[in-house]
């Protein structure tokens, strides 16, 4: 069966919608992509060409749209554009699809329409957001038992003004360690294993994936992207099954310098974005794509890049001097601007220590301490975060700075001196280094926190 006509009228099996074929909006290899009308309102229909209709691939979309997306945590759960409903022909049982929401194109975009310039970057703390919630979303999956088998940057949309996320193309998606699967991923994204062979999808391979997609956000480049792809004459699938599944080496590889990049003007903007990239963000791709590419067990997991990506988000700091975006990180010796080289603003810290490891953030006027920093990255949810804390200054001495405990409970404060003292909620913690927070955590053992010069 080819092209769907406007007008013409399907059934769907799990709610039996009666659904009219409104127009054409994509197409791609697997199929085309149309605007239907349903009783719940306007929706997509994926539509499968005939090669890609198998009774297997029928069988996966009839099995998601029954379980549904990941419950835990809900939100993460509602940015997979998930399959709701099998839709067949009754006068033509050769071919199928599935209905899922629809997407505002105008607001998302995908990497590719942002680096053609066709939609606008997102900001530093944009982009942390978008990589957090990214990994929070895997996460989820994977808690939920499914691997998604084939993430790649075309599979994940993010809206720049805002960094809220969308993932689609969720047909893939499938029951972790299942050998059910008619997708074994994008070859720029696969896990080498799979590349050579030597497994299939699974969470482990997502992890590679899902490292892969990151650095593509964060340095628009490939990370297996050097000196060995430089001297590649044609990029074609033998090739990149060299570089990417039997000789990956990471282009910034700390020990193997065989695919370093080359001395070449089209490698200076991954340089420079290396550069920038903050120490411990650099260390996590470091052990992705080194002890990563030959043990997956030691692939970073999904709550790792949550917590950093949380913690970045936090700590955007803008240059006195040219307003650039900078992102200060404890592991840097010498805080300069990336774009002007001047000094950045120095600013007293907060280092949190509680169930879930230290997290450092620097006191700026626009400080706030929320409920997400003390959850696990699971649970870390922004957009519903509750604010615990903020930078206030004294009202009879604004040169005078402290946090403020918006909390529900005491704090308690101990000073340099020995001296300690319960902070209640709407007073604050005089800006003092040294001083120690007693930060009570609701279900848990309080949270430490220590101001820091």
């Amino acid at each position: 069966m080819g092209a769907l006509a406007s007008g013409k009228t399907l059934t769907t099996e799990l709610y039996g919608w009666n659904l009219r074929i409104e127009k054409k909006l994509a197409e791609g290899g697997q199929g085309a992509v149309y605007l239907v009308h349903t009783p719940e309102g306007p929706r997509a229909l994926k539509w499968y060409t005939p090669s890609q209709a198998t009774p297997l691939q029928r069988k996966i979309i009839a099995e998601l749209c029954a379980k549904g997306a990941p419950k835990s945590p809900a939100s993460a759960g509602k940015r997979f554009v998930w399959p709701l409903d099998v839709a067949s022909d009754p006068s033509d049982g050769s071919t199928f699809g599935y209905v899922m929401d629809l997407v505002d194109t105008q607001s998302f975009a995908e990497l590719g329409e942002v680096q053609g310039k066709k939609k606008p970057q997102p900001s530093l703390r944009d982009l942390c957001r978008i990589s957090f919630l990214a990994a929070q979303s895997y996460r989820a999956l994977h808690l939920a038992g499914y691997c998604y088998r084939d993430i790649s940057s075309g599979n994940l949309l993010f809206n720049p003004s805002d960094g809220n996320v969308l993932i689609c193309d969720n047909d893939n998606v499938g029951i972790n360690g299942s050998i059910e699967t008619q997708v074994l991923g994008t070859i720029e994204y696969m896990a080498p294993e799979i590349i050579r062979g030597e497994g299939l999808p699974c969470t482990d391979t997502d992890l590679h994936s899902l490292a892969v997609l990151f650095f593509q956000l964060w340095m628009w480049h490939h990370p297996m992207h050097g000196t060995m792809e430089y001297n590649v004459s044609v990029l074609d699938l033998p090739a990149k099954k060299r570089l990417y599944g039997h000789e990956p080496v990471f282009l910034f590889d700390p020990s193997d310098t065989r695919n370093a990049p080359p001395d070449d003007p089209k490698y200076a903007a991954v340089k420079k974005r290396w550069e920038i990239c903050p120490p411990s963000l650099r260390d996590l791709f470091t052990r992705a794509f080194t002890e990563g590419l030959k043990d997956p067990k030691k692939r970073v997991p999904e709550g790792e890049w949550a917590r950093a990506f949380l913690q970045h988000s936090d700590n955007v700091v803008l240059c006195a001097h040219c307003s650039a975006e900078n992102l200060w990180d404890e592991k840097r010796s010498d805080h300069v601007c990336w774009h002007c080289a001047k000094h950045l603003p120095s600013f007293p810290k907060l280092e949190l220590k509680g169930p879930y490891g230290s997290f450092t953030l620097v006191l700026k006027p626009d400080f706030s301490l929320e409920s997400c920093h003390f959850c696990s990255p699971a649970d870390a949810e922004p957009e519903f975060s509750v604010k615990w804390g903020a930078l206030r200054q004294n009202p009879n001495n604004p040169s005078v700075w402290g946090i403020q405990n918006l909390s529900p409970e005491p704090w308690k404060a101990r000073f340099t001196d020995g001296s300690e003292r319960e902070i209640s909620r709407g007073k604050s913690v005089p800006l003092r280094a040294g001083t120690v927070i007693e930060l009570p955590m609701q279900g848990s053992s309080a949270c430490i926190a220590r101001i820091k010069a």
